[in-house]
């Protein structure tokens, strides 16, 4: 009787087969996908947020001038050079008036008009300045100031001032306000100032404005009065 030698078994495979390197390449890929996802909205979030620090430090700035120019001069009650009421600031934020006040296009007596240039063609000016953008009615005129220069971002300025009665603090004698027309008389007042600033908007090479698809708003408050 025949006889055949064992037939030796076969080797096991050694490595991964097609179909295991494409499943840990697709699961490569979903994990890659997701940590880069991650990482951009992280970016992107971290960039509003020195945007919105940098619109703070601006209107912090701003709060100090206007502060300045009610405290010590009579800015606030001068119908010539003292503020502008504008009004249509409808862009839908819900809270904020829509009327309010703005810098003059001259702030002669009380400062240099560095505090207020024209907009178109001047934005390559100091960063500290206002920009006034004027419209057909005065009561339409619009002002903006440098947030991020580096990126063309600037955001528009404006305030509303309220009196306050110092009758009706609880110690009258402690409020420090008088009138703003310096005159001593009982009952005396200091006003109440709101600064708002409205971002982000975008100036262009010619120095128009582009407004952003949703605005981002930030205010703050301070009380003021003469002494």
């Amino acid at each position: 009787m025949l006889s055949f030698p064992d037939v030796p078994a076969r080797r096991k495979q050694s490595g991964f087969s097609l179909i295991e390197v494409m499943f840990a390449s697709m699961i490569l890929s979903i994990f890659i996908l997701g940590i880069g996802g991650f990482w951009y909205q992280a970016s992107g979030r971290a960039s509003e947020l020195v945007l919105k620090q940098k619109a703070i430090f601006a209107l912090s700035g701003e709060l100090e001038r206007i502060s300045t120019l009610y405290v010590f001069t009579g800015f606030a009650t001068d119908l010539v050079n003292g503020p502008l009421t504008t009004t249509g600031y409808t862009d839908g934020l819900s809270g904020f008036p829509t009327t309010r006040l703005i810098y003059p296009a001259s702030m002669s007596p009380y400062a240099t008009n560095d505090y207020v240039r024209g907009l178109y063609g001047s934005f390559a000016a100091d960063e500290f300045e206002v920009f006034s953008k004027s419209n057909i009615l005065p009561v339409l005129n619009r002002e903006y100031i440098w947030i991020d220069k580096a990126r063309m971002i600037v955001g528009r300025l404006s305030w509303t001032a309220s009196d306050i009665n110092v009758a009706s603090c609880i110690q009258p004698l402690d409020c420090s306000c008088h009138r703003f027309d310096d005159l001593a008389t009982t009952g005396g007042r200091c006003q109440l100032l709101d600064v708002y600033l409205e971002y982000p908007y975008r100036v262009g090479t010619s120095g128009n404005i582009t407004a952003p698809a949703s605005l981002q708003a930030i205010s703050l408050r301070t009380i003021v009065g003469r002494g």
